[in-house]
């Protein structure tokens, strides 16, 4: 059997017991290589066992495409537990292998695999961590081992407990673990040597048990033995290998090592360190008989063991074993053993002398935890403050010891060193001076008494020439420098925390009283900044000029653990320059007076130094009740949603329909998943938004904010990385959003910087609104529904189930059928999806039938229409049918004989032969024929005279025999009709003649009677009549015309006439004449009387014959010949097991003409269809019928015009680019709208005014934080968005400052929790931007380390893993745009994502562009753990290219997988810049200078280039570890997604390591795994990328093959779907002069088109993204495909001829072309200010005559013209303006009176302010009231008592909108100022104040605790 597939994975070489107990999977995957060249259908996949080890393995794949590849992982087979439990022996086994296609075998392959016995350990080559599941700490007899060891610890401590870390003191470990060895020391147990190389091929395991019952053990049975007890104690054990032994290890605290074992020796030798122990070593053999070794000599062989690092082979940690699931193996106890007899058997070993004595001490060890919360119960927010503040002995914040990260400078006065580094002077770092004299080792220390002279001069002197000495070589100083660098730069790039510092002056402190070693706390930080130069080869320090700092974190530890509450510090105290220092010295000195041996030691180091994570933890601190009121830190905390999301139905597919161009503002290119984000966060969501490598998240970020800004929300963006949020900064500044964004990350928080963007805001103008943005907007409202409109009608399911697209699929796939079946109206009328469906599969049903059939009229047992079907049925057909040829042949003489008889020949069909048999069955029967009526020219009419006849005589019949029943014969001659009448007469006489004549009548008719008595009166009459009518009869009879009796001839004898015989010889005839009628060639002349010998014959045949027709429905032809019924019947006979097969077809046809399909069973009798194609023809007609219905029937389709679309799209890609532009500056001048003008002179304590001070004095005397605290409402109309990191938020931002709208999280699956929760509460809503799918948070850039390259890299719990785990809402960014080659991001999304990212294909998609180098060099793994070869290969390509004008343009970025890699590259290209400094000048110039990173702080940078150096690989002997550092951890898959992701262009792998060298058998890991298909990946290209379902195989679109047929045929070649996603370009046309490339793209409307949902998506921003990408695109609309193929394809080759004339592809880059030179309002004039209008005066009158009744309508039309002018104003104001009409100036009680009888009549409204009634003049709504007047008139100007508070509060709302908040007085006073008035008085604060009052009573303004009055 030839193989057409391939089948490859990772299988297990070996399983076991254990291994089935801990799922190891047997097959980690397999991968189906499809490799026949063909699409392979309905394939499985099985996997069995021999022996039988595991259940049967079945997989459906499906289909799978030619040259593809499907990924089955993981491959759960279930493994017999009993079987492998069982085994005693090792054995061979085998698993098969299957690949089966419709059922029939196309592979097959067997795998060996070792079967080890249950106790058998595999080794270190293959999953080394399984040792831990023989640890079985649960045992009984382990448990014995403990209690015989805690009499021990009552002995050795009074204290019998097993407290485990509990104690939080090493010794009370090294007690525990001394106390098992001792018991285990006396069980007598003997030592075995272990087979050669046991610990690389494993061995017989000893159970711990088996060692204590037998007594005897190997080196790796008693270490399994005692970390079982260690285990059973709450310890943390670990098992070390070295070269031919095994010894055990545990740990004096509760951690363990990051992956289940390493191989690294360094990490065993740096915790073992004598008088810093992490780790106690104990040799177990030391427990053996004979030895008697106590428990500190066996931690001194233990540790021996490490003292040649080469015989290390690794250790393996129990606990983070068990963290992964390595459980203990289960095991049969022997019910007879019990925990107390094993006690008993081993007192025996009490005669042993073994001494009892405890061990010794261990030194005071360095990570003691100084503080712990004990008894305090551990709240989520406890949990979250512990995290950010660290006060354990690892801090350097409080345990300061020098480093290589640290040097220590030599000062004369630290005083003046500050004052110099903050009036902005730069020091150059120098190496020790020549004329030192000390010994090198005293530098580090604090403690130099000696040369303290020396140095002063030494550091004086220099100090005068900026040049600062250390107490290094310079070899040394340089190390550290760079060192220093290098980690400085990546906690500033990363975490964005600046945490290199001067540190000035230490606090020597100690734990307690006892203790005795000092620890020394830094006091005062300056941040600095290292600055290297190439050319000089030197380094500098400068200040950093932020804010120097207190250590907050020492200050807050010795108020919680000493009570030392040290005040004044914080702010530190000034003096002219900076610091004053001393004051700082003393003021500790003097709150330590009591301490003894406490001290401020005046020494200065540089070093690293990390206390933001305390403002963080004040800040939770200090606000957790209004933080966890947060709803979305409330869900966090309670681990659930706590609120409900309000409900937003916006999505990917409807976004247009919903949301109008100017509902949004979206000033970038934004996909729909885009758009989506960007309206939930308007629309006041809290959602989690998934962002993948490259899907955008920096433009959608840039967008979600521009569009909340437009919404007038406030944004607060935070993000930890400076590049995240300069990126982000970038995107907003194109579009002119910078002056009203604020970045303030805490890399860039000077003060002067902060000032600088304030004042640009300031200064930022009032920008005019475009003014043709409503109308443009809906202009692109229309343009994009009809772009819409025609996908949806193209797309939308009809009433029939499918789209008018998938109904031309369809017709395209069939159309050789078009035509060929005519669907009737009726069906396609009432043709819904269910109908639809269910006739397609009955049509299937019918050509699965068919199928069966054949060709049916070729069938044996064609005319066979049984519909039932059994074996028995079949049997009875076979025998039947059989039998009847039988009876056919011997019926053929008769037959032969019958015909020759009636005329007809020998080959007459099956109707003359039935007609022949009857006839002769006729005349053979009894009977005579009618000859006269067969030959009577009327033969109707005479047949109908004889019927007459005989009925008649039939009747007299009747008749006769009834009277003769009654009367004697002589009775016939009675006249009865002569009587009948006489008794009538009689009837009619006198009663008593009436009775003589009827007794007469009566007497008489009785002489005829048989019984006389019988005939009475009342009977008489009837009789009469029965005579009556037989008379009658007889008469016509007689009376019949001779023509008619002489056609009965001597059967007619009158009345006596047999009227039977000549109604059955009536009968006889008639069937005759039917026959010679139906049959006219029969001849009755040779009939004679042995007829009746061959109808019997005949008649029998056929008798036989019907009753098997219709037994299985039989249809039999007229025209069949006795002949070929014989022969048919004989056909029938020998195929009767055809007979399932007719049957099951006739069942199909019957069901189908039953649906109306007939047509479809017609073709397929008459052979115009096959089989095979009558599905196709079926579904073909149909949906072309339904698709020219539909398209006939949507005005959208009906009219459809190619060309007219392409013009519609080009009008609207125009219109988008006008309308972002406009949408920018309609945004801007929202925004600018907010910002007071340049000319607003502010008041003094304002906001305005405070920050206009602020920035004329660059701050002086005042940090940003009290500026913000100052100007919070200006700040917010300034920079209604600020861009901050975690840490900022908390420094900067006070909780008092009004809350943000929302605030936004970037590559929040990298932020822990506990520094975020401080942010979110300062915002209603939350969007938290991440990837749960890249790198969680590290502790990799943890800087308060004594030890930090010697730290284990720990992930903490992430933002967004947490928002995930409470189920918060989430939207998807799902378009892949950062690789501008789809085989960058393939592996990815392949292998992470499912194959769910978007990502688009490029023209020279063919060829990949990640390519792998294998340099020739090896993995210094015991040493260095550099990798020299690659790192070279990586600089030297780096090199070349910046030596390269042309590759010089493209970015290039370095990501390794250490940072020992990283920092080696690193000095290589620093050397290499040296030698070509003009090197380092292009790379400073370019637009992105080259990186060099790691795996753990690449995320969110990408290049064009990456550069990616493995590192890890086969060392010197060429073996290679499985250990590849943080990779092996779990989620160390994460990491390297991230790597593999972050190239723009090409991605070049730099490795000695191979894939095949990696030995998934040896490793659980994820991260390893997918390194080595990675590498596979880079090797092969995409063709190992295999489906991860069946539904993912190649999806064949019928009109894209018929284009693509139709482009073939005219000479070029052509590839359909092209892409490794989702998104395909339909069509490739191959360039002919380059087949690596494709000429031209061709784009369908198709389903991949569908699945763009919104009209930008498919035809601007996919098109220009494939632009970029080079590709020239041609769109082919389906509906002119569908009405003139030719015209299209011409068309299409048109555009080809085209292409290939001119080849230089034309890259689209993707450029922001907004211009942001926006028109300026004139802002002079408010638009809430309005002169004071007064009525014009008229003089009306005398005063007298004011008071006569007569003319008070007159004076009402005065008051009503007044008010109508100047309302509203006050009543006052109103009588005093009227009366003055009269010339009366003053008001009394008759004008009062008067006036109020006038004014009851106005139509108006009234208010009152206090004791002030105003008037507003009808319509007018107070509360409405917008603007405010300024009365300029000194005659007659208002006073403040004549403004309505409502007037008063548009002047006040106008005042804080200029200036920001201010004090309730400065209001007044710049209230008044807008009404002109220049001075306040007692009027004006009153009237002033209560208007300010009522407004903030009813919540138009806000209130500050300080007494500031804002808007809300």
């Amino acid at each position: 059997m030839e193989n057409i597939v391939k089948v490859g994975g990772n299988v297990s070489a070996s399983i076991n017991f254990a291994m089935q107990q801990n799922y190891v999977p047997i097959i980690r995957d397999l991968t189906v290589y499809n490799t026949s060249g063909r699409d392979l259908e309905e394939l499985e996949l099985t996997v069995t066992s021999d022996p039988v080890f595991t259940k049967n393995y079945c997989c459906k794949i499906g289909s799978l495409a030619a040259d593809k590849a499907f990924e089955i992982a993981p491959v759960r087979i279930t493994l017999l537990t009993e079987f492998l439990f069982s085994l005693t022996e090792k054995m061979s086994g085998n698993l098969t292998v299957t690949v089966t296609e419709k059922g029939s075998e196309i592979f097959t392959e067997d795998i060996p695999i070792e079967l080890l016995a249950y106790d058998e350990w595999s080794g270190l080559y293959y999953m080394p961590e399984i040792i831990a599941a023989f640890a079985v700490p649960n045992h009984p007899e382990v448990q014995a081992v403990l209690r015989e060891a805690s009499e021990l610890l009552r002995k050795w401590t009074g204290d019998p407990s097993f407290t485990a870390y509990q104690t939080k003191n090493p010794n009370n470990v090294k007690l525990q673990m001394a106390a098992i060895y001792n018991v285990l020391q006396k069980r007598g147990i003997v030592y075995n040597e272990p087979p050669a190389s046991y610990e690389a091929v494993g061995q017989r395991i000893r159970l711990p048990h088996k060692v204590l019952e037998n007594k005897q053990g190997t080196c790796l049975d008693l270490a399994v033995l005692y970390v079982s007890c260690l285990e059973a104690a709450g310890l943390f054990p670990l098992i070390v290998f070295i070269q031919g032994h095994a010894f055990a290890g545990c740990w004096l605290d509760e951690e363990t090592f990051a992956d289940c074992m390493t191989d690294d020796v360094s990490a065993m030798e740096k915790r073992t360190v004598p008088g810093a122990e992490q780790i106690l070593l104990v040799e177990c053999t030391d427990i053996t008989d004979g030895r008697e070794v106590d428990f500190d000599r066996a931690l001194k062989h233990g540790r021996d063991h490490l003292n040649d690092p080469s015989r290390f082979t690794a250790a393996v940690d129990i606990k983070r074993s068990r963290g992964s699931g390595i459980r203990p193996i289960p095991l049969r106890l022997n019910n007879d053993r019990t925990a107390s007899s094993v006690s008993e058997e081993h007192t025996e070993n009490e005669e042993r002398r073994i001494s009892d004595a405890a061990p010794s001490e261990l030194s005071a060890p360095l990570s003691g935890v100084i503080s712990e919360d004990s008894g305090q119960p551990m709240t989520k927010m406890k949990i979250w403050e512990r995290k950010l503040l660290d006060f354990s002995l690892r801090n350097t914040l409080l345990n300061f010891r020098p480093t290589k990260n640290s040097f220590r400078i030599m000062t004369a006065d630290l005083g003046e060193l500050e004052d110099r580094l903050s009036d902005g002077k730069d020091f150059r770092i120098l190496e020790i001076p020549s004329e030192w004299r000390m010994s090198v080792r005293d530098f580090r220390t604090f403690e130099i008494e000696n040369e303290k002279d020396l140095i002063y001069s030494i550091a004086e002197q220099e100090f005068a020439s900026g040049r600062i000495r250390t107490f290094l070589s310079e070899e040394e100083l340089n190390q550290s420098l760079k060192s220093l660098y290098r980690a400085a730069r990546s906690s500033m790039e990363e975490n964005g925390a600046n945490t290199l510092f001067l540190a000035l002056g230490f606090l020597r402190w100690f734990e307690t009283e006892r203790s005795e070693k000092p620890r020394y706390a830094p006091v005062v930080l300056i941040p600095i900044d290292i600055v290297r130069s190439v050319r000089s080869k030197g380094y500098l320090i400068r200040s950093r000029q932020e804010e120097t700092q207190i250590n907050v974190t020492l200050l807050e530890y010795l108020k919680q653990d000493h009570g030392l509450n040290i005040p004044g510090l914080d702010p530190l105290p000034l003096d002219d320059h900076g610091i004053d220092l001393p004051l700082v010295f003393n003021t500790i000195r003097q709150c330590i007076m009591d301490k003894p041996r406490w001290n401020i030691e005046e020494a200065a180091f540089v070093g690293l130094f990390s206390f933001s994570q305390f403002v963080m933890w004040s800040d939770l601190r200090s606000r957790s009740a209004e933080i966890e009121s947060n709803k979305i830190v409330s869900s966090l905390i309670n681990g659930s949603l706590s609120w409900k999301p309000k409900e937003f139905d916006v999505t990917t597919d409807n976004i247009d329909e919903k949301i109008g161009p100017s509902d949004m503002a979206v000033p970038l290119t934004a996909d729909s998943s885009q758009l989506v984000a960007a309206a939930a966060a308007a629309d006041g969501q809290s959602f989690v938004l998934h962002g993948p490598p490259g899907t955008g998240k920096s433009q959608t970020i840039a967008n979600m904010i521009a569009n909340a800004l437009y919404k007038g929300k406030t944004v607060l963006f935070v993000a930890e990385k400076m590049a995240a949020l300069n990126v982000v900064q970038k995107r907003l500044a194109a579009i002119g959003l910078d002056p009203f964004c604020l970045e303030l990350h805490s890399n860039k928080t000077n003060k002067s910087a902060v000032l600088g963007e304030l004042n640009k805001a300031l200064e930022v103008g009032r920008i005019k609104s475009p003014e043709d943005y409503e109308r443009t907007a809906e202009k692109l409202h229309s343009r994009r529904k009809a772009l819409d409109g025609i996908i949806e009608a193209m797309h939308i399911r009809r009433s029939f189930g499918k789209s008018v697209y998938e109904a031309i699929k369809i017709c395209e796939k069939n159309s050789a059928y078009i035509g060929m079946v005519k669907i009737s109206s009726d069906i396609l009328e009432k043709a819904d999806r269910t109908t639809a469906d269910n006739m397609s599969e009955i049509v299937r049903r019918f050509a699965d039938a068919a199928e069966a059939v054949g060709n049916y009229s070729e069938d044996p047992l064609c005319g066979v229409g049984s519909r039932e079907y059994s074996m028995e049925l079949k049997d009875d057909f076979a025998r039947m049918t059989a039998h009847c040829k039988n009876t056919a042949d011997e019926a053929k003489p008769a037959f032969e004989k019958l015909l020759s008889a009636f005329g007809l020949s020998a080959d007459s069909g099956l109707a003359m032969l039935r007609a022949s048999a009857e006839l002769a069955g006729i005349l053979s029967d009894n009977g005579a024929v009618l000859n006269g009526l067969l030959g009577a020219e009327n033969y109707e009419v005479s047949k109908a005279n004889l019927e007459k006849l005989v009925s008649d005589g039939q009747s007299y019949a009747s008749l006769t025999d009834k009277i003769s029943s009654v009367f004697e014969p002589s009775a016939a001659d009675i006249d009865a009709a002569a009587a009948k009448l006489q008794w009538k007469q009689a009837e009619q006489s006198w009663f008593l003649p009436k009775m003589i004549k009827q007794n007469k009548l009566v007497k008489q008719l009785r002489l005829y009677a048989k019984s006389p008595a019988d005939i009475t009166k009342e009977n008489i009459t009837e009789y009469y009549s029965l005579m009556e009518s037989a008379a009658a009869l007889k008469k016509s009879i007689n009376e019949t015309h001779a023509n008619i009796s002489g056609m009965l001839g001597s059967i007619f004898t009158g009345t006596s006439t047999d009227w039977n015989a000549v109604s059955e010889a009536l009968k006889k005839t008639g069937s005759v004449k039917n026959i010679l009628m139906k049959y006219p060639r029969i001849s009755m002349n040779g009939a004679d009387s042995e007829l009746s010998s061959y109808s019997a014959a005949a008649n029998g045949f056929l008798k036989e014959l019907d009753s098997l027709c219709k037994k299985f429905d039989i249809s039999l032809d007229d025209a069949d010949t006795l002949d070929s019924i014989s022969e048919r019947l004989g056909r029938y006979s020998e195929n009767a097991d055809g007979l399932r097969n007719i049957t099951a077809f006739n069942l199909a046809d019957s069901e189908l003409c039953e649906a109306g399909l007939e047509c479809i069973s017609r073709c397929f009798k008459n052979s115009e269809i096959s089989a095979a194609g009558l599905s196709g023809a079926f579904e073909g007609n149909l949906y072309y019928s339904l698709a020219l219905k539909a398209i006939s029937e949507d005005d959208r389709l009906k009219t459809f015009n190619g060309r007219r679309y392409d013009d519609l799209i080009r009008q609207y890609k125009e219109i988008i680019g006008t309308f972002r532009q406009m949408t920018v500056q309609e945004l801007c001048a929202r925004l600018s709208a907010n910002v007071p003008s340049s000319g607003t002179s502010g008041a003094a304590d304002s906001e305005l005014g405070i920050l206009k001070r602020a920035i004329k004095s660059n701050g002086r005397m005042m940090s940003v934080r009290k500026l913000f605290d100052q100007i919070p409402s200006l700040l917010r109309r300034l920079c209604p968005c600020m861009l901050m990191s975690p840490i900022s938020v908390a420094q900067y931002i006070d909780p008092s400052f009004p809350k943000f709208d929302l605030v936004i999280f970037d590559e929040a699956s990298q932020l822990p929790t506990s520094e975020a929760v401080g942010t979110i509460a300062r915002a209603e809503n939350a969007v938290i931007v991440g990837d749960p799918k890249q790198l969680p948070p590290t502790s990799f850039f943890s800087s308060n380390r004594v030890d930090e390259e010697n730290a284990d890299i720990e992930d903490l719990e992430s933002l967004l893993d947490d928002c995930l785990a409470v189920s918060m809402p989430q939207e998807y960014l799902k378009w892949h745009y950062r690789s501008r080659h789809e085989s960058l991001i393939a592996f990815s999304n392949s292998k992470y994502y499912d194959n769910k990212l978007y990502t688009f294909p490029s023209p020279d998609d063919l060829v990949s562009r990640v390519t792998v180098i294998h340099p020739e060099g090896f993995y210094d793994k015991g040493k260095t753990k550099q990798n020299k070869a690659e790192a070279q290969a990586v600089v030297a390509e780096i090199v070349r290219r910046l030596s390269s004008e042309t590759l010089r343009s493209e970015s290039i970025g370095v990501v390794t997988f250490s940072s020992v890699q990283q920092n080696l590259i690193d000095d290589m290209l620093l050397e290499e810049f040296r030698k070509h400094p003009e090197l380092e000048e292009a790379d400073r110039k370019s637009k992105e200078p080259i990186f060099i990173k790691n795996l753990e702080n690449v995320q969110g940078d990408e290049r064009d280039i990456i550069l990616f150096s493995v590192g890890y690989g086969p060392d010197a002997e060429g073996k290679v570890s499985m250990n590849f550092g943080p990779l092996n951890r779990d989620g160390g898959w994460r990491r390297l997604n991230v790597a593999v992701s972050r190239a723009r262009k090409q991605m070049i792998v730099y490795s000695v390591l191979r894939p095949d060298q990696i030995d998934l058998s040896r490793t659980r890991s994820d991260g390893v795994a997918g390194l080595k298909s990675f590498l596979e990946f880079a090797e092969r290209g995409s063709g190992t990328l295999a489906a991860h379902t069946a539904s993912s195989a190649e999806r064949r679109d019928d009109i894209v093959s018929g284009i693509a047929a139709a482009i073939t045929e005219r000479g070029y070649n052509v590839t359909c779907g092209i892409g490794c996603s989702e998104f395909k370009v339909d069509i490739g046309i191959i360039d002919p002069e380059n087949e690596n490339k494709y000429l031209l793209g061709i784009l369908l409307d198709s389903d991949t088109g569908s699945a763009s949902y919104t009209a930008c998506d498919r035809f601007v921003s996919q098109p220009d993204v494939l632009s970029g990408l080079g590709w020239r695109t041609f769109r082919v609309w389906t509906m002119d495909w569908l009405d003139d193929p030719k015209r299209t394809t011409d068309e299409i080759i048109s555009a080809a001829k085209k292409a290939e004339d001119d080849r230089e592809p034309v890259y689209a880059e993707e450029t922001v072309t907004i211009s942001l030179d926006f028109e300026r309002d004139d802002v002079q004039q408010s638009a809430n200010a309005a002169a004071y209008v007064s009525a014009q005066f008229k003089s009306l009158g005398s005063s007298e005559q004011f008071y006569d009744p007569a003319l008070s309508s007159k004076i009402k039309a005065a008051a009503s013209e007044i008010l109508e002018t100047e309302s509203p104003i006050s009543r006052k104001l109103l009588i005093k303006k009227v009366i003055s009409r009269w010339g009366i100036t003053r008001s009394g009680n008759k004008v009062e009176e008067i006036f109020n009888k006038t004014a009851a009549a106005i139509p108006k409204t009234i208010t009152a302010d206090e004791d002030r009634v105003f008037f507003w003049k009808k319509g007018q709504d107070p509360e409405e009231y917008g603007i405010y007047r300024r009365d300029d008139n000194s005659e007659m100007k208002r006073s403040a008592d004549d403004i309505p508070s409502q007037e008063i509060f548009c002047a006040v709302r106008e005042v804080l909108s200029e200036q920001g908040g201010m004090s309730e007085s400065a209001l007044i006073r710049e209230t008044a100022k807008k009404f002109g008035f220049t001075r306040k008085g007692t009027i004006i604060e009153s009237v002033i104040g209560y208007a300010v009052r009522n407004a903030a009573e009813k919540g138009k303004l806000s209130i500050s605790e300080s007494g500031n009055i804002t808007l809300p």
